[in-house]
């Protein structure tokens, strides 16, 4: 056993501390003015593990509740569905955007008869093209995302909406090829948000994602009891800029359990953001075209 006197383990802390005040911080949040002649959209990106929260209830009115709370006018979700936890057989696909008033766009990993799970996109605003990308890897886990062009006053803007891998070489090869698909279309103003499992804030995934996007708004979402890490994360690119955004680790589940009982939220915190887009050729194209 390894032991260490009082004098030294002060020292140590006090190394610690006076480290983590050197080390700059990472904003949980951002409030600057929206540019002037930039129009102004509202997003959000949420893991929402298949409507089952932290008190272990699946409640899917709980989810459709914060949605419509929020008031964004598009929202990317991952784990919608049902798999090994959910009520086998419901379509949450449908009954969010039944119970939020906004179109839903499913990009289904699993579909079979035992389950229909994945991400999906829900959104108020026109959309001009969808597709779904695969991302799986190898045998690991089915993963995938949605590559939708959506109308901002009459322009396009692309929203790509992800779940990447738990293996740094599986999300790697995800980062790769999202990353490629977008430089294939420079001109085009693009918006990547998801859970991208990244534990570590200076990995080489991070690292290829920041070379490629102009911005990103990435608070602490995880986990939902303590968030610590920055699991979910917002990238721009093309013209477009974050001037607002605040993680949702602040937003109480909407369960009725009382303060007595602690703060509960539903699944993995949201981030809200505001994506200002500045003029710009409205010839761009679509995905695939």
């Amino acid at each position: 056993m390894i032991r260490f006197s009082r004098e030294r383990v002060q020292r140590i802390a006090a190394a610690l501390r006076a480290a983590r005040a050197r080390r700059p911080r990472r904003a949980d949040n951002r409030s600057s003015p929206i540019p002037d002649g930039m129009a102004a959209f509202s997003v959000a990106t949420w893991n929402i593990h298949s409507c089952v929260g932290l008190d272990a209830r699946f409640a899917p009115d709980r989810i459709a509740q914060v949605i419509r709370d929020l008031e964004v006018d598009l929202i990317g979700l991952q784990e919608v569905g049902w798999h090994h936890r959910g009520e086998s057989g419901m379509d949450q696909f449908a009954f969010l955007e039944q119970h939020t008033g906004m179109k839903a766009y499913a990009g289904p990993t699993k579909h079979s008869e035992r389950a229909h799970y994945g991400n999906c996109l829900l959104t108020r605003l026109p959309v001009r093209s969808m597709e779904t990308m695969d991302l799986s890897v190898g045998k690991r886990e089915p993963r995938g995302a949605i590559d939708a062009v959506v109308e901002v006053e009459g322009r396009p803007v692309r929203v790509i909406v992800a779940h990447l891998g738990l293996d740094p070489w599986e999300r790697a090869k995800q980062v790769g090829d999202i990353v490629s698909r977008v430089e294939g279309q420079p001109e085009l103003p693009t918006l990547f948000m998801g859970d991208l499992n990244e534990w570590t804030p200076s990995s080489p995934r991070l690292r290829h994602l920041a070379a490629s996007f102009a911005d990103v708004a990435n608070p602490r979402s995880f986990h939902a009891r303590m968030p610590t890490l920055r699991l979910d994360r917002i990238y721009v690119t093309g013209g477009l800029q974050i001037p607002r955004f605040r993680g949702g680790a602040q937003r109480p589940d909407p369960s009725g359990i009382g303060p007595s009982a602690g703060p509960r939220r539903t699944g993995r915190p949201l981030i809200v953001s505001h994506f200002p887009e500045r003029q710009y050729d409205q010839r761009s194209r679509a995905p695939g075209s």
